[in-house]
């Protein structure tokens, strides 16, 4: 849990990721654990809340059963990517629930919001479109990113923020998110 708290996009929701760490880390690991040995299972785990860690103050905009939706649904998606590098993955069975209990329904609504997040974040500027999607798409760091765009880190954190922000208002405005 020490790299999440050290990778947390905003330093002062470190209590508030710690409660939601040790509210989930189990039904994280029985999550993966449906896919992976013991040893791949800590692994998904451990590169889920990297991300989660990475992009908390947005998830903090959520409710807590959304927050450990994405959760779960991350962790079985880094489960599947390791299987794959393993040359494992034989796909998903037709009856298998998805992770966080949700419905086939539920999971047209959350497949149909993230089209509209994405469709959202291809209309904004180029500056901040590209840094939001290497932050929050490609899982980049602030190193990362800035390395990728030949910025300083200090440039990709404001473009990153300014962003997050203009993509708030944005998704508010047009009822997107309530």
């Amino acid at each position: 849990m020490l790299i999440c708290l050290a990778l947390l996009d905003d330093p002062s929701l470190e209590e508030e990721f710690r409660r939601f760490y040790q509210q989930t880390v189990s039904l994280a690991l029985r999550t993966a654990r449906r896919y992976l040995d013991r040893s791949l299972a800590e692994d998904a785990v451990q590169e889920s809340f990297v991300a989660a860690a990475r992009h908390f103050s947005m998830l903090m905009d959520r409710t807590e059963e959304q927050r450990r939706c994405y959760l779960l649904v991350t962790v079985r998606n880094r489960s599947i990517d390791l299987l794959r590098r393993e040359g494992r993955y034989t796909g998903l069975e037709e009856d298998e629930p998805l992770p966080g209990g949700l419905s086939g329904e539920q999971a047209v609504q959350a497949a149909a919001g993230y089209d509209e997040l994405v469709r959202v974040i291809l209309s904004m500027p180029p500056t901040y479109r590209e840094v939001l999607e290497r932050r929050l798409v490609l899982e980049q760091s602030p190193e990362e990113t800035a390395a990728a765009m030949r910025l300083t880190q200090a440039a990709v954190n404001a473009r990153f923020s300014r962003g997050r922000k203009l993509l708030r208002e944005t998704l508010l405005k047009e009822g997107i998110i309530p």
